[in-house]
């Protein structure tokens, strides 16, 4: 399988080597696996962060200048005009 750093499977790969090293005994490589697993996680993460940014930066944009719930709320309930 490639190795894909934000992949869930490839993050769920490196959790089950890192735990069959464990428990074979080697703990140094265990502790390298487990930063490995750690820095890939965070990548994930910052990854997720950095669509999150951009996507609200969108948003800004397209909603800026519409009523507030609050605004609609009380158009939508004001007195009929005669």
């Amino acid at each position: 399988m490639p190795w894909r750093p934000t992949s869930p499977e490839s993050l769920e790969s490196i959790q089950r080597l890192r735990k069959e090293v464990e428990e074979r005994g080697d703990r140094r490589l265990a502790l390298l696996l487990a930063g490995v697993e750690l820095y890939a996680t965070l990548g994930r993460e910052f990854e997720l962060l950095e669509i999150m940014r951009a996507f609200a930066h969108e948003m800004h944009e397209a909603v800026q200048g519409t009523p507030t719930a609050r605004e609609l709320e009380d158009l939508f309930n004001r007195e009929p005009r005669a």
